[in-house]
């Protein structure tokens, strides 16, 4: 599956479009609902002061994908990559087969959304999760996370792993990763070690070099696999020989 480049793409307008059904019944009675499957996302970007380099990777892209006709995976670049970004126990996350998990703790906003996590083995278990992203792009994985003063997780990205402190106070902990691997898949998560325990809340990949604020997400999260751009012509200005502006419009009808 082709996957749409990396790139600073901003500014950016995010736009969400739902469907209603509304149903007539015999006795002029009405019954609405949402249709889950007539959602659909779609991004609009100014790129302005494109280098060379950068308009060619976009318009070899549109060439390769025929424009509208085929479809590509597509990184929300201001969205959280994750599904489920605070449901540790949903079925998108895998955790160590002795992993505990305690919902309803107190958060770093004030509500009660955090997860009192607890590893009751004898060896490392991870809370991660696997998303279908290539391996050879910039991410930022971030976690607030607290615990025993002295105490440590530790944040999983792909093959690579960042050791992080924890103190009784919330900390945002965040790992930049540039694997530079042609692969398509990573795992992300939190590691701790045999018999210890923290407090984690609003895990979340962003595909770029920082983490961004925190975005919640519920059964979906950043990554859509069947995106097209939403028409089947790129209109570009060349403002001189290594600057040009463009509006790029990808759309998917996915989550």
């Amino acid at each position: 599956m082709p996957v749409f480049p990396q790139l600073t793409m901003y500014p950016l307008v995010r736009q969400l479009n739902l469907r209603t059904v509304v149903n007539t019944l015999p006795d002029g009675g009405t019954v609405v609902f949402t249709d889950s499957d007539g959602s659909a996302r779609a991004w609009e970007w100014q790129a302005k002061g494109l280098t060379a380099a950068e308009w060619n990777s976009i318009e070899s892209f549109f060439r390769s994908v025929s424009g509208q006709w085929q479809t590509f995976t597509f990184l929300d670049p201001a969205g959280n990559l994750f599904a489920e970004s605070e449901n540790f126990g949903a079925g998108a996350w895998t955790n160590g087969p002795l992993i505990q998990l305690t919902s309803g703790i107190s958060d770093p906003f004030g509500t009660a959304r955090a997860t009192h996590v607890v590893n009751a083995g004898q060896a490392p278990q991870a809370v991660t999760q696997t998303l279908p992203v290539p391996g050879n792009f910039r991410y930022a994985l971030s976690v607030w996370a607290r615990g025993a003063t002295g105490s440590s997780v530790t944040l999983i990205a792909g093959g690579a792993t960042l050791v992080c402190s924890l103190t009784a106070q919330w900390r945002r902990v965040s790992f930049p990763v540039n694997l530079g691997q042609n692969t398509v898949g990573m795992t992300f998560g939190v590691q701790l070690n045999p018999g210890a325990a923290a407090d984690l809340f609003g895990m979340q990949v962003d595909a770029q070099t920082g983490p961004s604020d925190y975005k919640i997400t519920g059964a979906t999260g950043g990554v859509y696999l069947k995106a097209r751009f939403a028409a089947d012509v790129l209109t570009v200005q060349a403002q001189s020989t290594d600057v040009y502006d463009a509006t790029v419009r990808i759309v998917s009808t996915e989550g």
